[in-house]
């Protein structure tokens, strides 16, 4: 199902998401005003990732992360989390979604974790070269992190499109 206002599929929501995004605060671009937009979203479970597009779930995908679940994922669920970037990477594109930048990642880690920031930073590093197909966005909060994963999808539309 597509919304012809933005001229984008559903967005496919994993119903395994705690806190999942519901891209209330997306405005539209100039050309639509910037004018609130009501982005259609529909809960699932998805192969890969925690976000995808309603007929696009096998090619395009983001995972999201808050500070709290990258430690946690890079510690004691590293090996899940390696082979959720194995099937990333054989997506047209992916992209990792952290809901914090490099500064607070590096200086604020959570106050349980026992895994040091070097570690995080190496495994990105790392990670980075072995997938290199999925792309890591750090941004500064939760609601860019949301920005941008609805810009993420909004454009691999679009360029398919060639608009």
């Amino acid at each position: 199902m597509r919304n012809t206002a933005l001229d984008l599929p559903v967005v496919l929501v994993d119903d395994r998401e705690k806190r999942p995004y519901t891209f209330a605060r997306c405005r539209g671009d100039a050309r639509e005003g910037y004018a609130p937009l009501a982005v259609p979203t529909r809960r699932v479970t998805l192969p890969t990732g925690d976000y995808s597009l309603d007929g696009l779930a096998d090619r395009v995908a983001v995972e999201r992360k808050s500070l709290a679940d990258l430690y946690g994922t890079l510690g004691r669920r590293r090996a899940r989390f390696q082979d959720e970037l194995a099937r990333l990477n054989a997506l047209d594109a992916a992209f990792v979604v952290v809901e914090a930048d490099w500064r607070t990642i590096l200086r604020s880690p959570p106050p349980h974790s026992r895994l040091s920031p070097k570690s995080v930073f190496r495994s990105v590093v790392a990670w980075q070269q072995r997938f290199p197909r999925v792309h890591w966005w750090t941004c500064p909060n939760r609601a860019f992190g949301e920005m941008a994963t609805f810009r993420i999808l909004q454009r691999y539309v679009r360029d398919r499109a060639g608009s």
